[in-house]
């Protein structure tokens, strides 16, 4: 442990603001000033609270609605019985203009709240058992678990005792209230499906198997732009809470307190390796661990669109709620139909829900509930995800929910492509902050600020092929700064491939394993702007990703495949007798497709040939020398 004591001796020499801010005050002192503040109201409430340590119990002051607050509850593992939906439903519906946001930790936000009502509305939370405490700023987040956790057929491990806890160590405990370094996501997960994104936390609990035992593999360092790496420790279900609370311990002790930019566990990782923070956890615990065992998160289709059988024969139906934006009113109805099939609501990352124990779903479906979302019953509104934007929160760059929504009601109408056959995962951050989790879905969208023409717009950087079967991998930068005026024909034109190339009921996912994942990224970009391009006034030159131009070792070879599709589809005819770059040296120079296809112009017929020359210095090398040319030529 010598390196870790070194290393965060080093880093701590310098302390940030908001740990100096921490030496200060206290977040008792806070708790304890609530009723003040309440009965005092808004102008009464200092800085430091209001900007700091309010959040501790997740009490949120947001600009965007003066003199409002946010409540952030907590419902570990996304589990609400029918009681408890009720009364978060009646609370919203009171105090909260009948506004509720489901988040991707399984949580509920309740937003237009006044200080004045928080006391009382905290009181109604506490007597159903839900709390506040800890769902913001420098705490141990709400702990995510599959949300049909013993419920499923492939739950193997049921997880929710284990969670509990591992949330009793630290919840309401003021030796933990905001005495961590950072913020310091958990999630568990017993089941061969990966529901509820489990890879991307601080510490995560993988289901997985040792020598005929079943139990987790500890997975660490996820965060925003990380996937969580391979701790290699295997640990039976008793041993998660104690392992849990000796990682907290040295991330308590040792985690960096300098840079608020860089202090997330992962930092301290990346800074003394791993096997270092595993020696540092086998110190505090007293327990050497076992090496980890084989993952078993593999299995696709554990999410079912409609409904999923369970272990008892009856069902989880499944709503959406697009992005998360639901309503008082609309959780009273969930809770009532739960209640009245005796099962219980269980919240997802994707900001839908199910409600179980179902035994007739179809009549379920006749709920207005569910009525009210049949039109969005579509592959781009199953597994969407946005986080709040620009209205509701202060570091949003876009709108982002509305517009999540304008582009998935685009698709909609643009393509018959019923839930049922395939899966696509749109996943939406309204800033670099990433709370849409964008980098794991199949294609991710941030909000950004950028010029174009010389003038400030919106827009987003656009990301593809982030996966979470097996172990999870981040999804690839594709396209930076793409306004929202050419944001819908760039995105149809990545459904077009999909849709044309995939399997029957071919998830995205696995299209990407099986397909672009075998084209460089700037293939694969080029084809998308280039159609995106076309399309409207000349169908006939778009592009297609054939099995030519699979797995080539260069972007050259991939530049020249793709220009020997374009030649062919604007002249009719081949350039060369032969489709690959290194057998054309002997054949005659191909004709200039003006010759052949009169409407083509000059420039357009000087890029196709530049990438198909049998003369390796004119021929383009790289797609960015590629696209710079395309941007200014008229086809």
């Amino acid at each position: 442990m010598e390196k870790l004591v070194k290393v965060s001796e080093e880093r701590n020499k310098k302390l940030n603001s908001i740990e100096k801010l921490k030496l200060e005050h206290c977040p008792k002192e806070t708790w304890d000033k609530l009723e003040y503040y309440a009965k005092n109201g808004f102008s009464s409430i200092p800085e430091h609270d209001l900007n700091y340590f309010l959040k501790c119990f997740g009490i949120f002051y947001r600009p965007a609605t003066p003199e409002k607050f946010m409540l952030r509850v907590r419902i570990p593992g996304g589990k609400l019985t029918p009681e408890q939906a009720y009364t978060i439903g009646e609370i919203a519906k009171k105090f909260g203009n009948d506004y509720i946001d489901l988040t991707t930790r399984m949580q509920v936000e309740l937003r237009y709240i006044d200080i004045k009502d928080i006391p009382e509305i905290l009181k109604r939370l506490e007597s159903v058992g839900i709390t506040t405490f800890q769902t913001g700023v420098d705490n141990f987040r709400n702990i995510v678990q599959d949300p049909l956790d013993g419920l499923a057929y492939d739950n193997v491990i049921t997880t929710w005792d284990i969670l509990n806890k591992i949330q009793a160590i630290f919840l309401k405990n003021f030796d933990w209230i905001c005495k961590l370094p950072r913020k310091f996501n958990i999630s568990i997960t017993g089941s061969y499906s990966n529901r509820c994104n489990a890879y991307g936390h601080d510490v995560c609990f993988i289901l997985a198997e040792r020598e005929g035992v079943f139990g987790f593999n500890v997975y660490l360092g996820g965060k925003v732009g990380e996937v969580a790496k391979s701790a290699d420790i295997f640990l039976n279900g008793d041993l998660v809470p104690i392992f849990f609370e000796g990682l907290g311990k040295v991330f308590k002790k040792y985690g960096f307190k300098d840079s608020r930019n860089r202090n997330r566990i992962k930092y301290l990782i990346d800074a003394v390796g791993v096997s270092e923070i595993v020696k540092a956890v086998e110190n505090e615990t007293g327990i050497k661990y076992q090496k980890s065992g084989v993952t078993l998160t593999d299995l696709e289709g554990g999410d079912h669109y409609d409904k999923i059988q369970l272990k008892n024969g009856k069902y989880a139906v499944h709503l959406i709620v697009p992005v998360g934006i639901f309503s008082g009113t609309k959780l009273i109805e969930a809770s009532k139909i739960a209640e009245e099939n005796e099962g219980d609501i269980r919240l997802t990352v994707e900001q839908n829900l199910y409600i179980t124990n179902v035994s007739d779903p179809e009549s379920v479906k006749n709920y207005p509930l569910f009525k009210e979302t049949e039109n969005r019953r579509t592959v781009f509104f199953t597994n969407l995800i946005a986080c709040a934007g620009t209205e509701h929160c202060p570091f949003g760059v876009i709108p982002n929910k509305p517009d999540a929504i304008n582009l998935s009601d685009y698709l909609s109408k643009k393509f018959n492509f019923p839930q049922d056959e395939g899966k696509l995962r749109m996943y939406w951050s309204g800033c670099q902050k990433g709370c849409g989790i964008h980098g794991m879905g199949d294609i991710g969208f941030v909000g950004v600020k950028f010029k174009e023409n010389g003038k400030p717009v919106t827009g987003v950087d656009l990301y593809y092929g982030g996966t979470i079967i097996g172990e999870s991998t981040e999804g690839k930068l594709l396209i930076k700064s793409l306004s929202f005026d050419k944001l819908n024909t760039v995105v149809e034109e990545i459904i077009r491939v999909y849709i044309g190339l995939k399997k029957d009921r071919e998830s995205f996912e696995k299209f990407y394993k099986r397909v672009l994942s075998k084209i460089s990224r700037g293939a694969f970009k080029f084809i998308i702007l280039f159609n995106s391009k076309v399309r409207s006034e000349n169908p006939q030159l778009t592009l297609e990703i054939s099995d030519q131009l699979l797995n080539k070792s260069t972007e050259e070879e991939e530049i020249f495949i793709l220009g020997y599709q374009l030649y062919r589809r604007a002249t009719g005819k081949s350039p060369y007798s032969r489709q690959n770059i290194l057998d054309i040296y002997d054949e005659p120079d191909p004709e200039k497709p003006s010759k052949l296809n009169n409407s083509i112009s000059k420039e357009f017929e000087k890029l196709i040939l530049r990438m198909i020359s049998k003369d390796p210095k004119k021929r383009f090398k790289v797609f960015t020398e590629l696209e710079e040319e395309l941007k200014n030529i008229k086809i």
